[in-house]
């Protein structure tokens, strides 16, 4: 049992990492996303595909599509946004229909 814990932890420690690497490797991207996540209206509710659709236009893609999970989990640890435990189906073709989480911001 307590190696299956470790497993997990060390499953968090790696995730963690990751989304360290993938958002210094973003450079000022990130920061700037990341404002305009602050600034979303508070209630706003979406996903993060939805963020996707509405920072492209705004700031470019970022240089992996590994920093939007990266957003959206600084974003919560952060406390801008909250998982509201609905989930709903994507739009766009690339996303294939996939369910994912939606948020609300805070």
């Amino acid at each position: 049992m307590s190696k299956t814990l470790d497993l997990f932890g060390d499953a968090r420690a790696a995730r963690d990492a990751a989304l360290e690497q993938v958002t210094g490797n973003a450079g000022v991207w990130f920061d700037i996303a990341l404002r305009y996540v602050a600034y979303l209206p508070k209630g706003w509710r979406g996903t993060g595909e939805d963020l996707r659709l509405y920072l492209i236009p705004a700031i470019g893609a970022p240089h992996s599509p590994n920093a939007w999970g990266a957003l959206v989990a600084q974003a919560m640890q952060k406390g801008m946004l909250l998982r509201t435990g609905e989930r709903r189906a994507m739009r766009t073709m690339k996303s294939h229909a996939r369910r994912t989480d939606v948020y609300e911001k805070l």
